[in-house]
């Protein structure tokens, strides 16, 4: 989504209401966006050789608002 965390927490309070209730939608449909399942996955530098395959580790970068609505669907499955 090109989001960044901390752009995130800087407009928190003023897209609280509308983003809760998107993400109230998701639970009642039981269906959320395409989008929001999708990971870009980047490779990540882990050895002394680059030219090796094996020296790359993968790392997944997951859509700001999917980590958000899976801490939502965390805890209230975790705190029910």
């Amino acid at each position: 989504d090109g989001l960044k965390p901390s752009i995130m927490k800087l407009v928190a309070e003023p897209i609280a209401e509308p983003l809760t209730y998107i993400l109230n939608l998701f639970f009642q449909q039981g269906v959320v966006p395409s989008e929001l399942k999708k990971a870009h996955v980047i490779p990540i530098h882990k050895g002394i050789d680059p030219t090796q395959f094996s020296n790359f580790r993968p790392i997944s970068l997951l859509p700001v608002f999917s980590k958000m609505f899976e801490r939502l669907l965390y805890n209230r499955l975790f705190c029910f």
